[in-house]
């Protein structure tokens, strides 16, 4: 099954569920070592062969700026967030970690920087664990959360913390400069859906994948 993702027509995005798998291509293929970090391969004509397989840096986005290029990223509990504009898309990993240190927010600083106004881009929120399955307690990163998360996005329940990680991401777009409108979550809960890979389900190995591609630049 592949989930909709309301993509402008230059610009090619599929999220691959269970049992799909995703489309061979001739073009590059930037496809990172995830480590949930904030780290982002900005992809120009230039760096191409410096971050497309076989080698496989380590980062947890991919910011695509040219047309023919393909990007990936597996997830399975993680968020998956995709964030586009006329000729630009990036996709993110945003697990918990990523999510407290604000990849999303850092992926539009990014995009700030080389196209300036960002506030009629659109962004999509995959699937991912809910809020009610995803508690964490008593270590370094639950307290790096209760720091960085919006209140409204975590509840302490004695000494455990329930995180809402699209939620929180939201709340980091909005922050970010976009627009509540354009702003797509898709309210999927991997671990309760079974459509879904889900790692606290026991899918160790087993990944979907989001995968994007622009097609030709805004002015072709």
């Amino acid at each position: 099954m592949l989930l909709t993702i309301p993509t402008p027509e230059n610009i090619s995005a599929n999220f691959f569920m269970r049992d799909e798998t995703p489309n061979a291509d001739s073009f590059p293929h930037v496809m990172p070592s995830q480590v949930h970090g904030k780290n982002i391969l900005v992809v120009d004509a230039l760096n191409v062969s410096d971050y497309a397989l076989p080698l496989r840096p380590e980062a947890d986005g991919v910011f695509l700026t040219v047309p023919n290029v393909t990007a990936s990223l597996r997830f399975a509990d993680c968020a998956p967030v995709m964030i586009w504009g006329d000729s630009w898309a990036m996709i993110l990993h945003s697990g918990y970690k990523g999510t407290a240190l604000n990849i999303s927010g850092e992926g539009l600083r990014i995009a700030r920087e080389i196209f300036g106004d960002v506030g009629d881009s659109c962004a999509w929120i995959g699937p991912c664990i809910g809020r009610e399955y995803f508690r964490k307690s008593g270590e370094e990163w639950t307290l790096k959360g209760i720091e960085s998360f919006h209140r409204e996005n975590f509840t302490i329940d004695g000494d455990r913390v329930y995180f809402d990680l699209a939620g929180e991401i939201c709340s980091q777009l909005l922050d970010g400069g976009l627009k509540r409108e354009n702003i797509f979550p898709s309210g999927v809960n991997t671990l309760t859906d079974s459509r879904c890979y889900s790692y606290r389900r026991g899918d160790v190995h087993d990944r979907m994948t989001l995968q994007v591609r622009i097609k030709k630049g805004s002015t072709d």
